[in-house]
């Protein structure tokens, strides 16, 4: 009886070798799930220029060898000036203006008046803008009490410090042609009372940008 169990078992294997498998059916609950294929998302490409805004993102443009676009230089400047003072009998602030391509022919003594004609609101009670005198100053002059420690300094002169030391490099950094004007009624002994001071300098794109301030000197 046992010499026949051998080819028995075989003639069984075969037929379960031969026989349909439950689990080869695709659509069967034990068939392994298709994954889904990867998708690919296109990332934006990043910005070549960020307007800066805190103090770092300042200091970073003004380090920059190369001259950034007219807007970004805009927003930068208005951001570094925000809460400073040009200081004299009063205190007034800056106010920054761009004169799309007013950059050319560059600003000097002679045309200052009429380059920042468009953007002027004269004051009540002074003199029109034509019929004021123009003084030339240059930058290191004008800043010269705000960044180069003096006797006098108190803690807030010591505290601002920085902050037009900063804005001094960024518009040297990233305007050509950087002048100062002083434009007011003519004295005998000088401008005075009411003096219009102009920061000015080209952006790269051509474009003028004006610094403005006053300064009342009696």
């Amino acid at each position: 009886m046992v010499r026949f169990l051998t080819p028995l078992m075989l003639v069984l294997l075969a037929a379960c070798a031969t026989a349909p498998h439950a689990d080869a059916d695709v659509g069967s609950a034990d068939a392994p799930a298709q994954l889904p294929l990867p998708v690919h998302v296109a990332m934006p490409a990043k910005p070549l220029f960020i307007a800066p805004q805190p103090t770092p993102g300042l200091v970073a443009l003004a380090n920059l060898s190369q001259q950034q676009p007219t807007a970004v230089v805009k927003a930068a400047l208005e951001s570094a000036v925000q809460g400073l003072l040009y200081t004299s009998e009063s205190d007034y602030p800056f106010q920054v203006f761009v004169l799309p391509g007013a950059g050319a022919p560059h600003v000097t003594a002679w045309n200052i008046k009429q380059k920042v004609a468009p953007i002027y609101v004269p004051r009540p009670e002074t003199l029109p803008l034509a019929k004021r005198a123009v003084e030339a100053r240059t930058l290191s002059t004008l800043f010269k009490n705000y960044v180069v420690p003096q006797d006098w300094w108190g803690d807030d002169e010591k505290a601002r410090a920085p902050k037009f030391q900063q804005l001094k490099k960024l518009l040297t950094a990233q305007l050509r042609y950087v002048h100062v004007y002083r434009v007011g009624p003519k004295t005998p002994w000088g401008l005075s009372p009411d003096i219009d001071v102009f920061i000015v300098g080209t952006t790269a794109q051509g474009d003028l940008v004006v610094l403005w301030t006053v300064a009342i000197e009696t």
